[in-house]
């Protein structure tokens, strides 16, 4: 159950954020391409071609091994020998009161200058080291023949300018660091915080500093390293290493040079799959643009890779496992593959909802096996960090990473870009798509609580719901071409229209393999986990063995890439370094493409400087040299720079953090946040009864108590999508009819909420293809017969005890938006604003009601825009529109007498909402103006300005006026002076300007006996005491209404979605 809950919990948090991403698609497009431009920056950067990387590296006691042992590559000669000297230093005494952290950072730079002296002293050093081809430029500073690297050449190896410089930690941290590599960490052997030097110091206490001054040899001596050795321990403690340290020779191969032709493979790959998309997407018939889809599907693997190795570049984690050329290719069929799933599951989605409602049932239907995989592969790769293996360490790294930027632009980026592919969408492409929908397995639409938009509530006016025409007279499917009238009469239901099924090409047929099974996926996990043993059984069983036959084992001869492996104490001083070679070889105009270094074993000293020593005391700069005055511009624009540079660096350190925290966020909506919806839909309603039954009330103004009772609401479910019509016959409410947007029509019992039949609709053409069935935009019930307005502008009569179609009216083209019946005359409305009289001969005889004929009286077209609301008074027909007008038509049986009886004129905004009281018309229109009629006359009795930004919900009782605004007022006008009686507020309300009932026939108030009032906000009905002015009760249901209308005397019908509620006014108890 836990686990249904979370699916659940799932579903309703990628439904809200499909609403928020289908309201604000180029918000959230514009949020992903600047995270997605500011991200790749790094990795722009930081490609130069030609480049080289670590790939392999070898280890052994010797220096020159079995052939049969070495790799492929050892069987040349090495680029160079790097001799690394380990150097800790300290000051000895040291006194914390005089002395400071400075001081101790001065210590280590002196002795630097000393041993980069002592080895340069040295004639077999200069033979064997390796020099430089041109000594035009020379890079890092270095004046010198041979390639030193140290702490000294900060300062340009020039000792005068060493104690020159007044503090040297911020000339350390002075030091530029570039793309490739920073020259602070180079100089100094190792990256600034391995080696103790800080920018700040909190203490005084002694401190050790650790460099490394590096030196490169072109050929190796063992004469000459036991030489060197030997002169630095008369100045300078050497530290006995261990053997493994003394005798370990480490090898560092470089991948081959990668040019442009490099990328050729993986950019070809991208475009095909691109084409392959393309070519599928022909294949989906509910997609506008298939190029831009197949575009925008490759531009988020694309846009995924480069943020991944950005955010990698920016954290200096790089690629140096064996076979990490395979990333991008695995981060490409694991975004395509998502691409997929997320584009089948929006676009198979009913075309007859809106974009929104499409974007959040479809990313709701594909949500949780979205985190379910994200976290399966997460738990994975955390799994197989925890190994402590250095290639699988730094695949998870990187997996981790992919895997999160996938996600969010699967969200944030190709979300958007389908909503905008959606909204292109035209008439023809959705009316063949609903007709391939009949043979697949939709999901039924699921009902989930409404969101709202919090800015809403703090500023409503500005962020007001302006309700658009949701319908247009293009979408009737008006054609050019005059359809054949069909024989009107009764039809033969033999079964079902059929439609023919089309045939799934075998892309189709791959792309809903991969789609349903995620069978991508589950390989890469499998995968990983087979690799994961493999290498924990392998890499554990070898170090067990190394620890467990150390004293016994005679060689140290491996081959394997891991480092870490190797049971050397000071491995890491090379581990830290040897990424940095490549970039420094090219600046000595050396090429390591193809080559390999060999690590000789490093030389550990340690140096104690006595703070007497010369090179620790500092001397005052003269400022009129012209090098001092070069020196002193230096630094500033250094700082400069470097401000620059960690300008650019929080910028790029904010926006990956902005993606991992809008990840977060998520998933912590998803299971943390959306408790709080647990009080809403049924649970509510049953803590309210709980409630109301334990006693609680609401004091009059007369003071006396009362106490209600409410039932529970009443569901009528089993429509597969959302409501679109509801009609109820006034005189016969035991039973009520309703259709959805997928053309179903099914009779309800009031009483029970069981669905009685489901009207056949089936349409009789003899010797002809038989049709399927239109969409239904307007239902009218009167007795035993239902009549349908379809969209296609045809009008159906249906026997609901015949359960059949008895009469087809088609002389028009033009969608029916209303359809009212008086005794046997229908009045229908069309979207153009054309309304037709028709008269209806039933034929009773024989217990059966059958057409006889339906003739078509007069055909008038009455607005000039589509009609609002439809009311009827004594013979009278009234009409209001979005062309700001009110007319009142003479509805008779005879032809000649139908005509325009009267014109109301006093709105200057579409006239949406109407109510009549006995012989006074009230109507409201979208400027929240509210005018009063008299019918017999046609005068303006009165207009009211209330300064609203909307229209009012209008409802009559015998003493006033009620107009319900903004999902919270009920205002109460005295019908006989239009004075204000007054205004009630519902404290629970959230203000918001929203009306969505506009389908005919239902309102946002309703009024019974004079006492009660029912209004419908968001996804509550609020039940009013007219005569208190107060709220006796409030039933929350499980999704926003769509519609009310007035079901019995006790009790309303809401439309929520798919499904239904009748809800029954309080019952009042007295004590």
């Amino acid at each position: 159950m836990r686990w249904k809950e979370a699916k659940e919990r799932i579903g309703n948090a990628y439904h809200d954020y499909g609403r928020l991403c289908a309201a604000h698609p180029k918000t959230c497009l514009t949020m992903s391409l600047l995270t997605m431009i500011v991200l790749s920056y790094p990795t722009v950067t930081r490609l130069r071609l030609p480049v080289s990387t670590p790939i392999d590296v070898f280890w052994s006691e010797h220096l020159h091994v079995n052939d049969k042992i070495a790799p492929f590559w050892i069987n040349e000669n090495p680029a160079s020998y790097i001799q690394q000297l380990i150097v800790s230093t300290t000051v000895s005494p040291w006194n914390a009161t005089e002395m400071s952290p400075e001081q101790a950072v001065r210590a280590a730079a002196a002795s630097a200058f000393r041993i980069r002296e002592l080895l340069l002293s040295e004639p077999a050093v200069e033979e064997l080291c390796l020099r430089l081809a041109s000594q035009r430029d020379w890079p890092f500073r270095s004046k010198s023949v041979c390639v030193v690297l140290s702490p000294a050449t900060i300062w340009y190896n020039n000792i005068q300018k060493f104690r020159e410089d007044p503090d040297v930690i911020e000339t350390v941290f002075n030091e530029q660091c570039k793309t490739t590599f920073c020259m602070r960490d180079l100089l100094l052997g190792a990256p600034v915080t391995a080696t103790g030097i800080k920018q700040k110091y909190q203490t005084n206490r002694r401190r050790k500093i650790d460099y490394a001054v590096t030196i490169f040899f072109a050929r190796y001596s063992r004469k000459v390293i036991q030489g060197i050795k030997e002169k630095l321990s008369k100045e300078f403690e050497l530290v006995e290493m261990p053997a493994n340290d003394e005798r370990t020779f480490v090898q560092v191969y470089f991948h081959p040079l990668k040019t442009f032709s490099s990328y050729i493979p993986l950019i070809s790959t991208y475009f095909v799959c691109m084409i392959y998309v393309y070519y599928s997407c022909r294949k989906i018939q509910m997609v506008a643009s298939r190029w831009g889809l197949a575009f925008a599907s490759c531009f988020t693997v694309a846009s995924t890779l480069l943020m991944t190795t950005g955010i990698c570049a920016h954290l200096d984690l790089s690629t140096t496992t064996w076979g990490s050329e395979v990333y991008p290719y695995i981060a490409l069929i694991m975004g395509l593959e998502n691409t997929l799933c997320i584009t089948r599951s929006v676009v198979y989605t009913s075309p007859s909802l809106d974009v929104s409602s499409r974007i959040a049932h479809g990313l709701s239907q594909e949500g949780y096996k979205l985190t379910k995989y994200y976290i399966l592969e997460l738990l994975a790769l955390l799994i197989g960090f925890l190994t402590r293996i250095s290639d699988l360490q730094e695949f998870c790294q990187f997996g981790v990473i992919c895997i999160t930027v996938d996600f969010y632009m699967q969200l944030f980026f190709y979300a958007p870009c389908l909503t905008f592919d959606l909204q292109r969408l035209g008439l023809e492409e959705k009316r063949k798509f609903a007709e391939l929908l009949l043979y697949e397995e939709i999901p039924r639409l699921k009902n989930y609580a409404p969101i709202s938009c919090p800015m809403r509530k703090v500023w409503p006016k500005l962020f007001v719901m302006k309700k658009m025409q949701k319908r247009r007279l293009s979408d009737s499917g008006v054609e050019e071409t005059k359809k054949e009238e069909i024989p009107r009469g009764d039809s033969k239901d033999d079964g079902d229209v059929p439609v023919p099924r089309p045939e799934d090409s075998v892309r189709m047929k791959i792309m809903y393999f991969i789609t349903r099974t995620r069978i991508v996926q589950r390989t890469i996990l499998v995968v990983f986990a087979t690799w994961t043993l493999i290498l924990v059984f392998f890499v554990g069983s070898r170090q067990l063995g190394m620890e467990s036959n150390f004293s016994n084992q005679s060689s140290l001869t491996r081959s394997h890439r891991i480092l870490s492996t190797a049971n050397l104490q000071y491995g890491n001083w090379q581990r830290r370094t040897y990424k940095w070679w490549p970039a420094v070889a090219h600046e000595y105009n050396i090429s390591l493409n193809s080559r390999y270094v060999t690590f000789l074993p490093p030389i550990v000293v340690n140096a104690q400087i006595h703070p007497s020593d010369f090179l620790m005391q500092r001397i005052e700069k003269d400022p009129e040299t012209p090098e001092g005055k070069e020196e002193e511009e230096a630094p500033v624009l250094r700082s400069r720079i470097d401000w620059l540079e960690m300008q650019l660096k929080m910028y790029l350190a904010a926006f990956w953090i902005l993606l991992i925290t809008t990840v977060i966020s998520f998933f912590a909506y998803v299971f943390l946040s959306d408790r709080w919806k647990q009080v809403g839909g049924v649970k509510q309603v049953q803590e309210q009864k709980e409630t109301m039954d334990v006693g609680s009330g609401v004091v009059g103004a007369s003071g006396g108590g009362k106490n209600f009772v409410e039932t529970l609401p009443t569901a009528f479910q089993g429509h597969r999508f959302p409501i679109e019509s509801i009609a109820v016959d006034e005189a016969d409410p035991s039973t009520f009819v309703s259709c959805c947007q997928e053309g179903v029509v099914y009779v309800w019992n009031t009483q029970t909420g069981q669905r009685t039949i489901r009207i056949n609709r089936l349409r009789a053409v003899p010797d002809k293809e038989i049709p399927a069935a239109p969409k239904i935009w307007a239902l009218a019930k009167k007795s035993d017969t239902v009549i349908i307005g379809c969209c296609d502008g045809s009008v159906e009569i249906a026997s609901v005890s015949r359960n059949k179609l008895i009469g087809l009216h088609t002389k028009s083209t033009i969608g029916v938006s209303h359809i009212v019946i008086r005794d046997d005359d229908v009045a229908v409305v069309r979207l153009d604003g054309t309304i037709d009289f028709l008269t209806v001969d039933y034929d009773r005889s024989e217990g059966k009601v059958r057409v006889r004929q339906i003739n078509l009286h007069k055909s008038i077209r009455a607005h000039q825009k589509p009609v609002c609301r439809v009311a009827t008074w004594n013979s009278q027909l009234i009409t209001t529109s979005f062309d700001r007008s009110i007319k009142m038509w003479n509805w008779s049986s005879d032809p000649m007498e139908i005509e325009i009886s009267n014109v109301f004129l006093a709105h200057n905004s579409p006239v949406v909402n109407l109510a009549i009281d006995q012989s006074t018309m009230y109507s409201s229109c979208e400027e929240g103006v509210i005018c009063w009629w008299n019918l017999k006359t046609g005068e303006l009795i009165r207009s009211l300005d209330n300064n609203c930004t909307w229209a009012f919900q209008l409802a009559t009782s015998t003493e006033f006026l009620l107009g319900f605004y903004g999902s919270a007022q009920l205002f109460m006008w005295n019908v006989e002076n239009g004075q204000l009686a007054c205004r009630v507020t519902d404290a629970m309300g959230d203000g918001s300007s929203e009306d969505t009932l506009y389908t005919a026939g239902s309102s946002g108030v309703v009024t019974f006996d004079d006492e009660i009032a029912a209004t419908a906000s968001s996804d509550s009905v609020t039940f009013w005491d007219l005569k208190h002015r107060a709220i006796i009760g409030k039933v929350k249901l499980n999704g926003k209404i769509g519609s009310m209308r007035k079901l019995t005397a006790q009790s309303v019908l809401c439309g929520v979605d798919n499904s239904m509620y009748s809800v029954t006014v309080p019952s009042v108890r007295f004590k």
